[in-house]
């Protein structure tokens, strides 16, 4: 049998020490799962409030479509002297561009009262709108 050459230890120094690993840096996919949370709770506020502004949007279109009918229909019959508006009709109806418009005529004392009302689309309260001319004819 053949001998096999023992090198002596030297006590517990001798052999190399390893040092423990280091922790692996990275993303783990309790990580990821929660930055897709994160990413989804906040896409889904973008969507909840941009369906708000395109709503609120359309509402003031469908207004500014209203309160120039309005214009139109008080110029129109301020243009007309108090004889005429009495004399001519004194309410009146129409449908333009979805907005349900009526207007009356009120003979006052030396004034003329006009109300023109209007009916928007998808509002609940309709619009109102007043103005007196001054009668001296």
């Amino acid at each position: 049998m053949k001998a096999i050459p023992c090198t002596p230890r030297r006590g517990p120094s001798a052999r190399p020490r390893l040092s423990p690993a280091p922790a692996r840096r990275g993303t783990t996919l309790f990580d990821v799962l929660i930055a897709v949370i994160m990413l989804a709770v906040a896409v889904g506020g973008l969507l909840g409030s941009s369906a708000s502004v395109a709503r609120q949007m359309g509402g003031g279109n469908a207004q500014t479509v209203a309160a120039g009918l309005a214009q139109a229909r008080l110029d129109s019959l301020t243009s007309l002297s108090c004889a005429q508006l009495a004399a001519g009709a004194s309410s009146g109806s129409t449908l333009q561009r979805g907005v349900r418009e009526s207007w009356t005529v009120t003979d006052g004392r030396n004034i003329k009262t006009i109300d023109v009302r209007l009916r928007v689309p998808r509002r609940v309260n309709e619009l109102h709108f007043r103005m007196v001319i001054p009668c001296r004819d």
